[in-house]
């Protein structure tokens, strides 16, 4: 989940609707040194508690893929530069109404409710990137861009982790 607080882009947790906290890999006004949930203080990571209200916007990113013309779901649920590097790109449907389809297509049956399978990059025809907004933002509705071709690579080779 990402937030936007005074124009800026931050990693962020949301806690009972209302309580976020932003975490920035370099100190900033009113950032401390992030302690972990086992009490350990970082020196090079640093987190800052607020309420949502004090916030920009505040939303999450959830990818799709497209493969043989239809959309699917990034099982991965984020980029890395290892699943990048592996190609390591796991799709998945939860639309079992049609069983052959998805086999014909070397899905296969993860459970009952739904169908996976690893493709590689050549595989990627788009990547459809929805930028979810979420507590007090989330009737701003939904952003979508779909990127193809080249954008693609460009858009992999600009993964961090």
């Amino acid at each position: 989940m990402y937030a936007i607080y005074k124009q800026k882009k931050y990693d962020a947790e949301l806690r009972l609707g209302k309580d976020v906290t932003l975490y920035s890999y370099v100190k900033e006004e009113g950032f401390e040194n992030h302690v972990d949930p086992w009490g350990r203080e970082s020196d090079d990571f640093f987190s800052k508690k607020m309420d949502i209200h004090e916030l920009d916007y505040l939303y999450r990113i959830d990818y799709e893929i497209q493969y043989k013309g239809h959309f699917y779901i990034f099982k991965n649920g984020d980029f890395t530069k290892r699943a990048i590097a592996e190609e390591a790109f796991y799709i998945l449907s939860d639309d079992v109404s049609n069983p052959k389809f998805f086999e014909n297509l070397g899905f296969t049956q993860s459970d009952k409710f739904y169908f996976d399978k690893k493709i590689s990059r050549s595989d990627i025809e788009a990547i459809k990137i929805i930028e979810k907004p979420l507590g007090i933002f989330k009737d701003q509705g939904l952003k979508i861009k779909i990127i193809e071709g080249k954008d693609i690579d460009d858009f992999l080779a600009s993964v961090k982790d």
